[in-house]
């Protein structure tokens, strides 16, 4: 576990190409096509939406295009399934293999949910999410203390180029199959957060410090009444 741990903590040596945009670095075992300046000004500028962003810190993305390289940081972990992780103290970000070049990730043999909404941009900026909220209350209590809505729900709500509130909480009080807990989407835990930034006023200190019973908010988002076209 020591060595997985130095692995998770210095993995560069791994990959042989490093592009850099502001505070954003990303390396990849693969040359970087040039579409990568596009998707890391994008991923910049949705971080910077958030109050939690910190301009001195640096966020690394790890971009495999080789499977072994994903399967040797998330075996140990039983993680090899996922989109991507962000974990240790230096906040580093793996991304399961992908396609940089059509913005994507790649799942072999599954077509991804919500794959309009879900593009490489869109797990680049949502792992760093959680980058940001560990510097924000710390990596243990990012890992001990936080509900499943609040961990994903955060980190979901920042990456979203757009999100229509009022039908997403038309699908939620349907209990459609995107807005259960089921689907494995974060849509449901979003819209969590949307409303309690968007439409009560919170901030996301305010919400790390006093966590919101999730019971609450399921019952508070069932009697909410809000036009369907809300893009937020």
């Amino acid at each position: 576990m020591t060595a997985f741990w130095a692995l998770i903590e210095f993995p560069s040596f791994l990959y042989s190409y490093k592009y850099t945009n502001d505070n954003l670095v990303i390396y990849s075992d693969n040359e970087i096509p040039n579409n990568i300046e596009k998707i890391t000004n994008d991923v910049l500028y949705r971080l910077k939406k958030s109050s939690l962003y910190k301009p001195d810190n640096v966020y690394r993305v790890h971009l495999p295009t080789k499977y072994w390289r994903w399967a040797l940081v998330t075996l140990p972990i039983n993680y090899q399934n996922i989109g991507g992780f962000c974990t240790g103290f230096r906040r580093n970000v793996f991304m399961r293999p992908t396609d940089i070049a059509n913005n994507k990730i790649l799942f072999p043999g599954i077509e991804l949910a919500d794959l309009n909404e879900r593009d490489l941009t869109y797990f680049i900026t949502h792992e760093i999410g959680h980058a940001m909220v560990i510097d924000q209350i710390g990596l243990i209590e990012h890992m001990t203390q936080l509900p499943r809505w609040l961990e994903d729900g955060y980190p979901d709500y920042i990456a979203k180029k757009t999100f229509d509130f009022g039908d997403n909480l038309a699908q939620y009080k349907r209990n459609e199959w995107r807005l259960t807990k089921e689907s494995g989407l974060y849509v449901r835990y979003h819209l969590f957060v949307a409303y309690l930034m968007d439409k009560k006023g919170d901030s996301i200190e305010y919400i790390l410090k006093k966590i919101p019973d999730e019971t609450a908010i399921n019952e508070a988002l069932a009697s909410y009444t809000t036009s369907p076209n809300t893009v937020i």
